[in-house]
């Protein structure tokens, strides 16, 4: 698949982080909604200038558990970055986004993990469910997702299918625009301009 898209931001000194809902439901009514999931990951990517005086990405994938897949001072060359994204595995586990955002605070973001000074922290959650690790409704997600805030990382999410708790994505995120709902993984291309221009406008590093 194609990306459609070809505008990017130059000058963008941004930190920002993926964090994808590899969990059972994904594929669950259409065996393609891992590659939608990993196609939009790679179309918004496309939209900046990657690089090591740029942009930066990292990328944490969670099902059951979180794994941090790469960090900032990785994969730093687009067409690297893009094939590393369209080829991640699928774990198909539960939802644990408690331990996602654990991981995004305290090793991506965290000193020495290649997050830069001054730069902009921005994370981006893909998810279709509804967290349940160590429990549903574990308030430890909240208290994670609170921390990163805390420390200077803007948590936006991206609510695939009517089956999200949006109410918990909302307390999630850090503004009420930050929350973006998608009927279904079809429609997740439809959101990549608004995504990328709100992620980070076009400043001056």
């Amino acid at each position: 698949m194609t990306s459609v898209y070809t505008t990017s931001i130059a000058d963008c000194w941004l930190d920002l982080t993926f964090i994808v809902d590899s969990s059972g439901s994904i594929n669950q009514n259409d065996d393609t909604n891992w590659d939608k999931s990993l196609q939009f990951v790679a179309d918004v990517v496309r939209e900046f200038t990657i690089g090591p005086n740029d942009v930066h990405v990292a990328f944490v994938l969670f099902d059951t558990e979180a794994t941090v897949e790469w960090g900032f001072t990785e994969n730093q060359n687009k067409e690297t970055l893009t094939n590393e994204i369209l080829g991640m595995r699928y774990l198909q586990g539960y939802t644990n986004l408690n331990d996602a955002l654990y991981l995004t605070r305290t090793v991506v973001y965290a000193p020495g993990g290649g997050a830069r000074e001054g730069a902009l922290r921005a994370t981006v959650i893909l998810t279709d469910g509804i967290d349940n690790q160590p429990e549903r409704g574990t308030p430890l997600t909240i208290e994670n997702a609170t921390l990163c805030k805390e420390d200077g990382i803007r948590l936006i999410a991206v609510g695939v299918t009517e089956h999200v708790n949006v109410a918990r994505l909302h307390e999630i995120i850090s503004s009420p625009s930050d929350y973006y709902p998608v009927d279904d993984f079809d429609a997740l291309p439809t959101i990549v301009e608004d995504l990328k221009s709100k992620i980070c406008p076009e400043i001056s590093k």
